[in-house]
């Protein structure tokens, strides 16, 4: 049941660190060279937050995805130890790249998720005088 939990948590992290880091970053940035188009800072943040989270957490997902999938071979032992062994033999057998393996479907996946969910709390923040 759990079996998964702890790269779960991991990917979750990297995903979270990611998207909040690189939004208000971005939103900075994008703010002083767009004065008053809050909007458009907004969306162009959140895009940006959706590509390096993605990046940042499709390697764990990979990771977590193989843990989570993993069965028992001819001799009884599971494939991989735990995230790191997971991500250890991705790269001895299919390089470093293969971490990232599935990277633009990804990125389609989790930008829209964030552009949303980000630019909402801005949104919110705003009508509650919180920016």
């Amino acid at each position: 049941m759990w079996k998964g939990g702890g790269a779960t948590v991991v990917r979750a992290m990297a995903l979270n660190l990611g998207m909040f880091t690189t939004y208000e970053e971005a939103k900075e940035r994008l703010g002083k060279m767009f004065p008053g188009h809050s909007n458009l800072v907004w969306v162009g943040s959140s895009f940006m937050a959706g590509v390096v989270a993605s990046t940042m957490s499709l390697p764990f997902d990979n990771a977590k995805t193989k843990l989570q999938k993993m069965k028992e071979g001819p001799d009884g032992k599971m494939p991989y130890k735990n995230l790191i062994d997971a991500m250890g033999k991705t790269v001895r057998y299919e390089g470093v790249a293969g971490l990232w393996v599935g990277l633009p479907t990804f990125i389609v996946r989790i930008t829209p998720h964030s552009m949303i969910s980000l630019t909402a709390a801005d949104i919110i923040r705003r009508k509650l005088g919180m920016i």
